[in-house]
């Protein structure tokens, strides 16, 4: 039976495990405290939790979550990233970290709801455009397609206006020559 702080650390796990978009193992062993501080910083100013598991809790609380591909997250030495947002973000951060810092972090595996990526797949992840990044593009687009129907649409009249203003600047102008004539 579980001493109570296990037993308080399955339920934290088992909680994380439910709200959690995705879950990126990764093997920290080589890391020196300072870099492992700020790799923990890093992550929670974007509001991903990282948390070193022993691998006999992780396992049963995976198994009480009733998420058993959980457990093919561990092995060996064991930090789990938990992202809560964009599952693009915390693989995005721990890959450019990993690129910034030279560091000997190594993700393992993912697991997006019952989806399991491997390294290759997580870094292929980090490297999509975010969802603010997305909407901006395709404002962008939209903005560029609207000016150009509006254009469109206000070249006849533009046209139109033209037509109709020809015959009136001629007859003004016909009507200022007979002025300036009988003025004479």
């Amino acid at each position: 039976m579980p001493t109570e702080a296990k037993a308080d650390s399955i339920e934290e796990f088992k909680q994380m495990m439910r709200d959690c978009s995705i879950a990126i193992s990764t093997d920290y062993s080589g890391l020196d405290v300072t870099t492992m501080s700020s790799f923990r910083t890093a992550l929670r100013e974007n509001g991903i939790k990282f948390k070193v598991v022993k691998n006999s809790l992780f396992k049963i609380a995976a198994d009480r979550a009733e998420w058993p591909q959980m457990k093919d997250l561990l092995d060996g030495p064991t930090g789990i990233a938990f992202g809560y947002g964009e599952e693009q973000l915390p693989a995005k951060i721990i890959s450019d970290f990993i690129r910034e810092n030279g560091s000997e972090l190594e993700v393992k595996l993912a697991l997006i709801g019952t989806q399991i990526l491997s390294t290759e797949e997580v870094k292929q992840l980090a490297s999509l455009p975010g969802r603010e990044e997305l909407a901006t593009r395709l404002v962008g687009q939209l903005h560029g397609q609207l000016a150009g129907l509006a254009f469109t649409l206000n070249s006849p009249l533009v046209g139109t206006a033209r037509v109709l203003n020809g015959p009136i600047a001629g007859l003004a102008t016909v009507l200022q020559g007979r002025v300036q004539q009988e003025s004479k």
